[in-house]
This record gives structure tokens, sequence and C-alpha cells, in this order.
């Protein structure tokens, strides 16, 4: 009974506020009555996207007299979600959010649902990538993506070459049997250069989102709506659909996946190639001792601006399926609030610019990351002449996300789960349905 100890009275009372409300304003929607004129309504948007960017990408519809009745105002990430809530309380929340794919859950129940009615599925579907489907509710839509930031793999080039390595790995299987070839021990065993940082967590650049991709690509979907309890659940050991004879269960993926991840940081194993001694990822690539680094595309300037002396390339993470390639991509969407005051024409407004071919090919551009609509990522002129920006959109096309119920509660999650198998406090099984059991209480506690 402890799943309902963690649903507090207050908890309670603003979900049913919300649902009311959803109720209430996709009825208005579908309708278009709103209750108020929509001639001249001055919506606002907040969003984590750059405001020099959103202005620029606004300015040629202002030249040709297509001037925006909304206001853009830019927050950073940390503390958004804090501001979006008070704000609600205190009746002057914005009409529609810009947001990061880990802050969907937590407002998914603050999101109206666009009504098929107004944006058909057949429409969306062939308008965004397939990454947008985690958007999707039945009869409608809860937000339209903008941006994608996969991860991708960044090489040191001339390290590579050093032991005859032209090629950066394409499979997981390559991936592995390079490691003897490029970990350097000292007399004493202590690594002095790592080949890639796997195998712990807590030191270990976008962990969670490695571990993502590794268990996506053989087939572990990370959390999904499951219809018996009728409550978003974690996968790590749930199958989301019956298992035909020949289709292993998500545990035994799991298991496969962790004990694959775990053995880069076992002392006993070929794969051995990263501890605790090192202080980050990141840090250790930019310093030259480790070789291979799996971050966000965004991160290339911020690499060649921190050590331009780094000769570094990018390519696609390795996959497990080459005919079934996953990354992990953060995506940036848009969504309006049920809280709006004038759902109706915020959403005529806002969607004029926003649902653009020429706006999301600015932001692409500018912002330098993937556009999520398929056609403009199809006639990117920057991925032509700028090969990280091809790699970051090749890889967008095969990006996908998942429904973080709490990103800071499940960091903690997975680091437990991890440190634990590293550590051998717990055996691997154990580890994962703990880890299983605290992302399901994560999900009935939004």
């Amino acid at each position: 009974m402890s799943n309902i100890k963690d649903l507090n009275i207050f908890q309670v009372v603003v979900i049913v506020t919300f649902l009311v409300i959803g109720i209430i304003g996709i009825a208005l929607f579908a309708t278009g009555k709103s209750g108020i004129n929509t001639s001249g309504y001055k919506s606002t948007i907040w969003g984590v996207l750059p405001k020099a960017n959103i202005d620029a990408g606004i300015e040629p519809f202002r030249i040709k007299g297509q001037d925006p009745t909304f206001t853009y105002i830019e927050f950073q990430e940390e503390g958004f979600e804090q501001a979006i809530l008070k704000a609600i309380a205190e009746g002057n929340g914005p009409d529609a959010i810009i947001f990061p794919d880990y802050m969907y859950y937590s407002q998914i129940n603050k999101l109206l649902t666009i009504p098929n009615e107004t944006v058909t599925a057949e429409v969306y579907k062939n308008t965004y990538l397939d990454i947008a489907n985690k958007f999707t509710v039945q009869g409608g839509i809860k937000a339209f993506p903008l941006l994608i930031d996969p991860l991708v793999m960044y090489y040191n080039v001339d390290l590579l070459k050093s032991e005859g390595i032209l090629i950066p790995p394409k499979d997981w299987v390559e991936f592995t049997n390079l490691t003897e070839k490029v970990v350097r021990r000292q007399d004493n065993g202590i690594i002095d250069r790592a080949y890639a940082a796997l195998g712990e967590y807590d030191n270990v650049d976008h962990a969670k989102d490695i571990l993502f991709a590794m268990l996506s690509q053989i087939g572990i979907d990370l959390s999904f709506y499951d219809d018996g309890s009728r409550a978003y659940v974690s996968g790590l050991v749930k199958n989301k659909k019956q298992l035909t004879e020949n289709e292993q269960s998500a545990s035994t993926l799991s298991r496969q996946a962790l004990i694959f991840y775990t053995e880069f940081a076992n002392p006993t194993k070929s794969s051995y190639t990263w501890n605790k001694s090192f202080s980050s990822s990141r840090e250790a690539f930019l310093a030259g001792d480790l070789a291979i680094y799996f971050g966000p595309g965004s991160e290339v300037e911020y690499l060649k601006t921190r050590n331009p002396n780094l000769y570094f390339d990018i390519a696609a993470i390795p996959q497990a399926y080459q005919e079934k390639k996953v990354t992990k991509g953060k995506i940036y969407s848009l969504g309006f609030l049920i809280t709006s005051k004038n759902a109706n024409a915020t959403y005529q407004d806002v969607m004029r610019f926003f649902n653009t071919y020429e706006l999301n090919d600015s932001l692409s551009n500018s912002i330098r990351l993937a556009s999520a609509r398929r056609d403009v990522l199809l006639n990117s002129k920057a991925a032509k002449t700028n090969p990280d920006i091809a790699v970051i959109n090749q890889s967008a096309i095969f990006a996908q996300t998942w429904l973080d119920p709490n990103s800071n509660s499940s960091d903690d999650i997975f680091s437990k789960m991890i440190n634990s198998i590293v550590s051998g406090t717990q055996n691997i099984s154990d580890a994962i349905t703990d880890a299983s059991d605290r992302l399901d209480r994560l999900y009935l506690t939004r």
C-alpha cells in the first residue's frame, strides 16, 4: 500500500483539478468557444531555447508584416518546472512552453491535448520524426517537437590512429574488441589512458542516456503505459506486449545489457577500461586521457573551445543491430497549457510561426541541432558542408526518448543500480528489480 501513501491529498486535488480543466479545455478548443475574443489576445510562451534565436527566426516574418502577438521569455532549464508551477498557482502562468523531454511526464497533465480534428494523426506522423510519437495520446497530441540533440560518439582521432584504428566502431562487438588495443596501464595496474567511459555511473557523463540507448537497442521499452495497472511503468522487468515463443523477457534483456555495461569497470575482464579514479568522462576526454566519449551533439563547439588542440571527430554511437538503430535524443518541444486564458488564440498565433518550415529551419541552423521535422532535416544545407551536423542529423533520425518520471530521482535510481552491481552489494537481477520498483513508485508520485 506504499504506492497509495505516496499520493498525498494535495497531489490528488492538483491532478483532479488539472484533469477537469483539461477536459473543459479540449472541449472548448475543439469547438472554438473560448469565451474570450480571440483577436488581439497577447499570449506568452516560456521556454528553454535562446530568445535571440527565436527572435532571429521570427524576424523574416516581421519584415513581411506578419507580427506575432505572443511574447517569448527565456528560462534556464534548471528551475524551469518550479517556475511554471509557481506561476500557475499564482494565476499568471504562461500560455505555452518550450521544454526538454525529461520534463514531459511531470507536465503532461498541464498540457492541452490538441485534438485530431485540429491536427490529424497522419499529418503529425508525416511531419515529424518517429521520436515525436511519445507526445501522442488517445484522441490527440500533447506537444509539437522542434529540435533534437542526439547522443553521439566523440573519438580522439590521433589516439586511435596511433593504434592503427582508422574507422570508429559501428557495433558493440567491434567496439569491445578494441578495448585492449587502446587501454594503457602502469606497472601497478593503474589505468593512465582509458578507452571508453563505461561501467561506472557517477563519473560517466550522460550515463543514463547511454544506458537508455543500450537497453533500447535490444528491445527494452524503458517506460510505457500499462493498461492493467492504468499507469505508466518501468520496462526494465516488464514487457509491454505478450511475448512470442522466441522473444526474451524484459528482465533477461536488461540483465544482458547491464552485464555488458558493468564489465567495462570490472578489473577481471578483458574489457576493463574505466573506474572511479577518473573525475569525469568529459574531462578525461578533453585531457586526452580517454579515446571515446559519449555525449550530446550539442557539445561539439564546447569541446572545441575547451581544447582547441584536441583532434577529435564524431560518429553515430555503436549499435546492437544495424537494422534497428537507436540512440538517445533530447528533444525540445512546444506544448500549450490547459490553464491558458485563451488556448485558441494562443494556438492559432503561435503555430502560425512554429508550424512553418522557415522558423524550424532557422532554429535548427542557428542553434546547431537537428530539426524534428522530416522536411527540414531532409533539406538541411548545413549538413552538406559540415560533417558534424551531418552526423547529428543522421543520429536524430533514429533517436528515441522515454517518459522520465523525475530526472533527478531517476538519476539516483540508476546510480544505485550500477553502483550496487559494480561493488557486488547486489546481484544483477536484484539490482534491476529494485530499480524497476523504485521507478514504478516514481510514476505514481507525479
